[in-house]
């Protein structure tokens, strides 16, 4: 699983030791930070056919508890379509907290005119996939 590591130091400067993209903070600095990583973007539904213009930059929010094993994956159906921008993992729980539930925030960005599906999977990656816990299907139509 991807984390930051970092420590501050005396004057609360952030120094970074790892790139591991997990955000750990308190509560209203992670809430900024989780709001300002969706500002400028659209939140897909899987209910409907999500149309989109090109250039704009999309979200997929999904909730993760990996204590129990089980992740998300994902597939896209056509890649010249859309692209990972980022991904990130908000961890809202109190510290030392066993068994919390994430937080996982995906930003897709539109590259190109079409239509594509993205399929996510809730399982555990030493299991089968044909048989997940959870699946979204995300309908995508770039104008």
């Amino acid at each position: 699983m991807d984390k930051i590591k970092y420590f501050t130091d005396n004057n609360n400067s952030v120094i970074f030791l790892e790139f591991i993209p997990i955000v750990f903070e308190d509560g209203d600095h992670l809430n900024i930070k989780y709001n300002d990583f969706k500002l400028n973007t659209i939140t897909l539904s899987h209910e409907l056919i999500n149309v989109i213009h090109l250039n704009e930059y999309m979200l997929v929010e999904l909730t993760e508890s990996p204590s129990t094993g089980y992740c998300w994956f994902y597939t896209v159906s056509d890649s010249s379509i859309i692209s990972l921008e980022e991904k990130k993992i908000y961890d809202f729980n109190k510290p030392n907290i066993i068994g919390g539930t994430v937080q996982i925030v995906w930003k897709f960005k539109c590259l190109n005119p079409g239509e594509c599906k993205m399929h996510f999977s809730y399982y555990k990656s030493w299991k089968n996939e044909s048989s997940p816990l959870d699946e979204h299907v995300y309908v995508i139509k770039i104008e």
